[in-house]
């Protein structure tokens, strides 16, 4: 927040009130699989905001989306790669 990274900071908050309002609605505090579940349904809606505003010719849009995808995957786990995975 000190750095002023106006971007950053307005993703923050918007998943500090994503993770609240679940909270609310389902009258439950969130344990840490709860919040990764939460912050992979909002880079979903995000995926599906790109496309349709590339769609919609509104790369300026898209490309905010894409930003705040990319900050958010931060906060999610590191996913395996599919080779990875499959010597397990």
């Amino acid at each position: 927040m000190r750095a002023s990274d106006k971007e950053r900071l307005s993703t923050i908050r918007m998943v500090q009130a994503a993770i609240k309002q679940r909270e609310v609605d389902e009258r439950i505090t969130l344990d840490d699989a709860q919040v990764v579940s939460v912050l992979e349904k909002m880079v979903k809606q995000r995926k599906e905001s790109v496309a349709q505003f590339e769609q919609g010719g509104r790369q300026d849009l898209a490309d905010r989306e894409k930003a705040e995808i990319a900050l958010l995957q931060t906060y999610l786990p590191a996913q395996l790669s599919a080779a990875r995975s499959m010597r397990s």
